[in-house]
Formats: structure tokens, C-alpha cells, sequence
């Protein structure tokens, strides 16, 4: 039977985390939750919160609207113990940052809010409070969204100060906790569904499983281009477009009238390969994609160049293996792992399958220099959106060895 990496983390990483917030009823981190939407100039947006208890999530629901008097997008805020409130909260000073697992409910809700943190501290004058504030997109899949400290800037009514303390000194004197819309952000309907907010361990196991390769959360990021079938009268098309927290794969791989076989395309991370930065994962045990298939076509790759592969054979000479995707009963995203042991730079160039077995080694993996993402030897419409590749552990006891 095969386990997803994402449901392994699952298990294995709350023995890594401190509970702040959950909504399942726990005496210690069931805490009380107020709304509050923008008061000022006439704002008009407004937010509810209800607790869940059968599926034990709090649901944030509301909506952003112009506030007349600006002419601008307001705000909602959801905050714990409430306005002007405080309660204590877990010493977090030996963690590394924050986790949040939550999803956007709503199929054309808002995905972009923000984390908010209040400290004793963080005072300079008694009614002007500093808050410190790190974004966070959502996406429609109920996942953990982890924020480092560094990430928090501190700022007062939206505006950054200079004068708060620093973060690292004032995790042991949390007050309040919160979440809000992006400031200044858009107006539009948002239903956040919020499971439990806690703190991740800075020796956590989490930490050591899965390397970002690429992402769009500003973690890893990377433009992206598309690629067509270039030769003997490829008619193949596809469009790469990045999202808020995802890319948007799609196009149709046709037949190459002179080969009377399907073309290719690809999505392809950009830049000059030689001078395109990505991390070693030599450490790990293969790619995890998180991926959402749109349709039922199933002709994907994965593919990645290295420094020793040059710039003109980077396309043709890159390490391949199929990508696989299950069928989803939800249409979520889902994350699917290909080991390296899976990916071979020896492969026919008209159909993309392996000619020989020849895993990359752990001198490959410490110099990657390209991403891709191939539709190749199936004719058809395909449409893919994927949030992330991570270099990761295997989802399994199974030892996978690459030589060096």
C-alpha cells in the first residue's frame, strides 16, 4: 500500500509542534475567537466565526468590501482573545515559527490573509500597539502553511514601525493571536477554515524531510515559461500562467504530421541554467510534487538539468520520469513522490521512455539548474496546476541509495 508524504508528515510532525490553537475541544488550546472588520471611515466589510465541531475546524467567513470614504478595499480581522484582549499563550522562544492549517473554502474566495502575533512587549505608547505580521496564502486543499519568525515585520494600523522589539525576545510574551485579509488587498468573499494554528519545534523532524524546490509563496520562487514541439512541423501549444499560489499548466499535445506521433510541450523553470539557483537535495530520497489534474489526460513527466549537462542539451539530455498522477475523488491538490531511482537521463526522444536505467548521483542532485514539466507521447488537451516541487524523504521505511 502506498502512503502520500503529505499524510506520513501528518503523523509524524505534531510530536515536532506546541498546540496553540485547535478547534476539537482540547481544554488547553480551545480558545475564545472575535471578529473584527474594518471600524473606520465607514468600512463595511464584515466577518463571522463559527466552530465546527462535527469536522472539530473553526470557520472564518466573510466578506471585504470598498469602504465608500476611501475607495478602497477594507478589512476583516479574526482575533484571539478578541480586541483589546489578552490571554496566555505557549512559551514559543524555542521554535522556529509558526504552522497553520487552514484552507480557502470558498471556490472563488479570497486566498491571501496574513498571521498576526501581539506581544506585552510590543508597546510604545498604552493605545498604540505593534503587531507583528507575516502573509499567507491559501489554497483549496486543507494543508500546513508554515511562517518563519524572520518573516514577521512589525507594523501599527498596517503601517511597518521601527520600534518594536525584535520577535526572537517576545515569544515567551504572546498576548494574541490572529489572522486577517491581505491589507491592502482585494474586495471579494473568503470562507477560511481553520483547523489548528501551533508552533514548529527549531529541531523538528519536519524540517530535515523535505527541501523547497520551487514554490510560490515567496519560499522558492521561480518564473516559469512554456515550451512546444519545435521541429519537423510540431503543432503542439501550452501556456504557463502563475497564480497567487500556483502555476496553470495547459495546452494540447498534437501529432507532428511528419513523425505521425504526438509532440511534446513544456513548463520550464526560466533563467540561464548555469546561473539559476536551487538547493542541494542530495540529502533526499526524490521529487514531491503537489499537483492537481484537471481532465483525465495522463501523458506528464518530471524532469530536472544539471550543472554538467550544458545550456543547448539541457532539453534534451535532462533526467525524466513519468509523473504519475492518481485519480482524486475531491479534485484537491495531492501530492505525488518520484524517487530518484525513477529518473534516468537516457530516453527516447520521441516518446520520453527510458533507453537505459541511470538515477542521477549525489553530484547531480547538489547542482540542479532546471525544473520541467513535460507532456509527451500522448496526443490530447491536458490541463495541470501544481503549487510546489520539494526535494523529500520517502513516504515510506524504504531505503532509497544514490551513489555518489
Amino acid at each position: 500500500m502506498q502512503l502520500s508524504f503529505i499524510a506520513l508528515c501528518s503523523s509524524v510532525c505534531l510530536a515536532w509542534s506546541v498546540p496553540i490553537a485547535t478547534f476539537d475541544g482540547t481544554k488547553a488550546t480551545t480558545v475564545a475567537w472575535s471578529p473584527v472588520n474594518d471600524p473606520v471611515m465607514g468600512g463595511k466589510s464584515t466577518s463571522t466565526i463559527k466552530i465546527d465541531d462535527a469536522r472539530k475546524l473553526g470557520v472564518w467567513d466573510g466578506e471585504v468590501k470598498i469602504v465608500p470614504f476611501l475607495k478602497a478595499p477594507g478589512f476583516c480581522n479574526l482575533q484571539s482573545p478578541g480586541l483589546g484582549k489578552t490571554a496566555s499563550f505557549p512559551d514559543l522562544s524555542s521554535s522556529s515559527g509558526i504552522i497553520v492549517r487552514a484552507r480557502e473554502a470558498a471556490a472563488s474566495g479570497l486566498t491571501m490573509f496574513n498571521m498576526q502575533l501581539m506581544s506585552k512587549g510590543a508597546t510604545k505608547f498604552p493605545f498604540q500597539k505593534g503587531v507583528y505580521m507575516a502573509n499567507l496564502t491559501l489554497t483549496p486543499e486543507m494543508t500546513d502553511h508554515f511562517i518563519a519568525w524572520s518573516e514577521f515585520t512589525c507594523s501599527v494600523r498596517g503601517q511597518k514601525v521601527s520600534w518594536c522589539p525584535q520577535l526572537s525576545t517576545q515569544l515567551k510574551e504572546i498576548n494574541s493571536i490572529g489572522l486577517g485579509t491581505f491589507f491592502p488587498g482585494k474586495a471579494g468573499p473568503f470562507t477560511m477554515e481553520i483547523e489548528s494554528i501551533s508552533s514548529k519545534d527549531s529541531s523538528s523532524f519536519e524540517s530535515d524531510s523535505s527541501i523547497d524546490v520551487v514554490t510560490f509563496d515567496g519560499k522558492a520562487p521561480h518564473k516559469f515559461h512554456s515550451e512546444n514541439d519545435p521541429v519537423m512541423g510540431g503543432k503542439s501549444s501550452s501556456t504557463v500562467t502563475v497564480m497567487s499560489s500556483y502555476a496553470d499548466y495547459k495546452g494540447t499535445t498534437r501529432i507532428v504530421p511528419a513523425l505521425k506521433a504526438p509532440g511534446f510541450t513544456i513548463a520550464m523553470t526560466e533563467g540561464f541554467p548555469f546561473l539559476s539557483k536551487f538547493p542541494d537535495v542530495s540529502s533526499m530520497d526524490g521529487l514531491t510534487v503537489s499537483v492537481r489534474n484537471i481532465g483525465n489526460f495522463s501523458g506528464y513527466k518530471l524532469a530536472f538539468c544539471d550543472s554538467h549537462i550544458n545550456f543547448i542539451q539541457c532539453q534534451f539530455a535532462s533526467f525524466k520520469a513519468d509523473l504519475t498522477i492518481p485519480a482524486s475523488s475531491n479534485g484537491e491538490f495531492q501530492d505525488v513522490f518520484v524517487p530518484w531511482p525513477k529518473f534516468s537521463d537516457k530516453w527516447n526522444s520521441a516518446t520520453g521512455k527510458h533507453t537505459a536505467e541511470n538515477p542521477p548521483t549525489a553530484s547531480t542532485l547538489k547542482s540542479i539548474t532546471q525544473i520541467q514539466i513535460w507532456t509527451e507521447a500522448l496526443e490530447g488537451d491536458f490541463h495541470l496546476q501544481f503549487q510546489y516541487v520539494r526535494a523529500s524523504k520517502a513516504p515510506s521505511a524504504e531505503l532509497l541509495i544514490v551513489d555518489s
